[in-house]
């Protein structure tokens, strides 16, 4: 119950700026290592190497896609003393996640296509 307490919270952005943005940094080296491990192994059959990627590519878009909204919410909340000092850093940071959450979320729907809905287009079972 308290895991789901501080996600919600962490989602509605009640942990502050930096937490979030904390997270978002976590959920984009999840990815990364993830399109690494793909990048390195593009045609391997050992199904661990497969499962393992496929859960940090697809855990990380999650995170990406969730945070976005936390990072934008509390980088210009005014009460909000976790945000940077810097002016150039709460117009930039925010400006840069939310520029790139458009192409996550893409990533992810297609990742989505490919693996379960192409194959009931194509009539494979």
């Amino acid at each position: 119950m308290r895991l789901w307490h501080f996600l919600l919270d962490l989602y509605l952005g009640k942990r502050g700026y930096r937490a979030s943005f904390i997270a978002y940094g976590i959920g984009f080296w999840l990815f990364g290592i993830g399109i690494l491990l793909f990048m390195s192994w593009p045609e391997t059959r050992w199904v661990p190497a497969i499962v393992f990627r496929t859960i940090l590519i697809n855990l990380g878009l999650v995170v990406l896609i969730l945070m976005t909204y936390p990072v934008i919410f509390c980088a210009f909340k005014i009460n909000d003393t976790t945000r940077p000092k810097s002016r150039f850093r709460r117009v930039m940071e925010p400006t840069i996640v939310g520029a790139m959450a458009p192409l996550y979320l893409l990533l992810f729907v297609s990742g989505f296509i490919k693996s379960y809905l192409g194959l009931s287009f194509l009539g494979i079972n």
